[in-house]
């Protein structure tokens, strides 16, 4: 009873005491839960800031410029991927009916743009221009209802031969005489409703017809060929499970005329097309004899496939698509010259060819080293070093007889191959002059920027091609030898003029690079009202520029070109050119002329580095020294040599910010 009563005399003492202990316990629950939630916003708001430092739009913080240390984390993570890129890629809305379309940054409608915001300093007024100027479906539809006739058998030959003629030597599209002597059997036994043979040969009508038209449209409406190239598209819409050679042959030749209705998602289709069946048919191989047992056409499979790998790298660098198939998948010889009877009849020196495989392969570089968001390990300039190692390479391998030639006339498709060279180093190099632009724009106490040594022989060499790059076309002008329709010149003059642009604006850039981009205008405007689609659209990307270049925040530092300068093509001596290895070239010259003209002029040795052209460029002794030393050896990514406005501890270039 006693026990009984102390306990219960007790228990309001141990009550007080248990609630106590529990609201000690909860008190240091929460205080624990408390301190959890003190790290994590804690490393929430570090990762916010860093979000925040990456991704601090163009127009803040002096553009992307910042004087302060660099950030150890960002310099990491820059390091380890591509600086121009940004994490979100570029996607334009044109209407609420379509998907999106995608902008890739390598391409030179998306540079024309981004220049065009480093000139206006304002993103958000200076949006894209959507690629309009392309044949639609419709009409497409329209003409391949209609009743397309084949044309004479005199015609077929001069179209047939006349688009084979436009291919060749660099890309095979067919065995020549085979092709042209086969149009005899379908005429003679009336063969005309073969859907195979109507979709090869109404293709080549198609590419024949573009390219034989010297000026001025058959009609108000289309292209020339446009209702070949319908028809043979109707011929298409389902692939062979077993295909023929031809069938593959009809595939890449529509691809290549695509472009000249401005369609190049198509051409990267149907070329994509032509290589998953010439995959399935072991294209990539080479076939044993017992299988194969005429080399005419075992030597056809190779240069079909290499033509589909070609436009496959090319297609997809203009467009900023990936490449189909990876070099470690192909094993088949490169196009080479047979010792056999009716050899020359078929072919063409396989040299031009083998050229154009190896700048495919740079151009693939092109993409996986500077516009992709792929990390790597390498710095940019690193990157960049190994790119032109390999175009220092490509001239050195090339055969005299591919080279530009002085004091002779130098054929179209050695000119074509040198510019397609040209186009590659621009791609490579132009993203530091923009660079450089964007900079000198936001630098208020110093317009005039000092750049290192290894920066300006970096930005030279793209300019020298953009200059070299406008002196071969204009010649090309000049002899009527560039295709009305085409799309090859167009996209060299245009991206040529966007560098030229931007040097005129540089410290040491030249005055007579505005008479360059001038002339360029000129010529896509001529071009483009001649009923060439693709000049059209780069046309209007051109005038846009140039209005920026006008008022934008560079008016006052754009040079004047004196009344009626001009350029005029001469033949001259390269400078010490038993030092270098390659052939020269022609070169621009001042001249009173009101256009760009050819001549006859004695040969004159030039010396102003202005002048250069894109091979010599690479050989100058600065150039030199980056191509053959190790980045990190030359002291590139000290501050002090390389400015941290183009370091890989600048994630934010302005050219690849995709905010409007």
């Amino acid at each position: 009873m006693l026990r009984k009563s102390s306990v219960l005399v007790e228990s309001p003492v141990l009550d007080a005491w248990w609630r106590d202990a529990r609201r000690n316990a909860d008190m240091l629950y929460a205080t624990a839960n408390y301190l959890d939630q003190l790290i994590h916003d804690s490393q929430e708001l570090r990762r916010y800031q860093r979000r925040s430092v990456s991704d601090t739009p163009v127009g803040a913080e002096g553009r992307g410029f910042s004087n302060s240390p660099p950030n150890p984390v960002l310099e990491n993570v820059s390091r380890s991927q591509n600086p121009l890129m940004k994490d979100c890629a570029w996607f334009q809305t044109y209407n609420e009916s379509t998907l999106p379309a995608y902008v890739s940054e390598v391409t030179c409608t998306a540079f024309a743009t981004r220049l065009c915001q480093c000139l206006s300093d304002n993103d958000a007024s200076t949006s894209h221009l959507p690629r309009m100027q392309y044949v639609r479906e419709s009409p497409l539809d329209l003409l391949s209802s209609r009743n397309v006739l084949w044309p004479s058998l005199a015609r077929a030959r001069l179209l047939v031969n006349t688009a084979l003629g436009h291919a060749n030597p660099p890309f095979h599209l067919a065995l020549r005489k085979t092709t042209v002597d086969y149009l005899q059997t379908i005429y003679q036994n009336a063969t005309f409703d073969d859907p195979v043979l109507l979709c090869k040969y109404f293709a080549l009508f198609a590419l024949g017809e573009a390219c034989s038209v010297p000026n001025g449209r058959l009609n108000n409406s289309t292209v020339p060929g446009t209702a070949y190239y319908a028809r043979a598209i109707n011929m298409i819409p389902v692939l062979p499970e077993r295909p023929s050679m031809a069938h593959i042959e009809a595939l890449v030749i529509l691809s290549l005329y695509s472009q000249f209705l401005n369609r190049w998602h198509s051409a990267y289709i149907l070329v994509g097309n032509a290589l998953r069946l010439g995959l399935s048919a072991g294209f990539h191989h080479n076939i044993p004899d017992s299988q194969c047992p005429d080399p005419i056409a075992r030597e056809n499979r190779i240069r079909l496939w290499w033509t589909i790998y070609i436009f496959d790298r090319f297609w997809g660098l203009k467009l900023g698509l990936p490449r189909q198939v990876s070099d470690d998948d192909i094993h088949v010889d490169l196009p080479s010259n047979l010792a056999v009877e009716g050899y020359l009849d078929e072919f063409a020196d396989s040299s031009y060819q083998v050229a154009m495989i190896e700048l495919a392969k740079i151009s693939t570089h092109i993409m996986q080293s500077i516009y992709s968001r792929t990390k790597s390990a390498e710095t940019f300039l690193q990157r960049e070093q190994r790119l032109l190692n390999e175009m220092r390479q490509w001239l050195q391998s090339v055969p005299n007889h591919v080279r530009l030639q002085q004091d002779t006339h130098n054929p179209r498709y050695t000119v074509l191959i040198h510019l397609q060279f040209n186009y590659c180093l621009i791609l490579a190099l132009r993203p530091l002059l923009l660079g450089i632009l964007e900079h000198i724009g936001t630098t208020e106490s110093s317009p005039e920027t000092t750049v290192s040594p290894v920066l300006t022989a970096l930005t030279e060499a793209c300019i020298h091609s953009a200059r070299h790059t406008l002196i071969l076309c204009a010649d090309e002008w000049t002899k009527g030898s560039i295709s009305v329709y085409g799309y090859a010149f167009v996209q060299y003059i245009f991206t040529s003029s966007l560098v030229l642009a931007i040097s005129s604006l540089l410290p040491d850039g030249k005055a007579d690079d505005l008479a360059y981009v001038e002339t360029a205008t000129e010529m896509l405007g001529t071009f483009a009202a001649n009923g060439n689609l693709i000049a059209g659209e780069l046309y209007e990307h051109l005038q846009k520029v140039q209005t920026c270049l006008k008022s934008g925040r560079f008016s006052s530092r754009s040079r004047s070109t004196p009344g009626n300068t001009a350029v005029e093509v001469q033949h001259h001596r390269q400078p010490n050119a038993s030092s270098i290895t390659h052939s020269p070239t022609t070169t621009f010259m001042p001249s009173t002329n009101s256009q760009i003209c050819p001549t006859g002029a004695t040969q004159l040795p030039i010396t102003d580095p202005q002048y250069m052209t894109a091979e010599m460029s690479l050989y100058q002794p600065t150039m030199q020294s980056f191509l053959t030393q190790p980045v990190t050896d030359m002291g590139l990514l000290d501050p002090d040599e390389l400015p941290s406005y183009l370091t890989d501890s600048w994630p934010n270039l302005p050219l690849w910010t995709s905010d409007f």
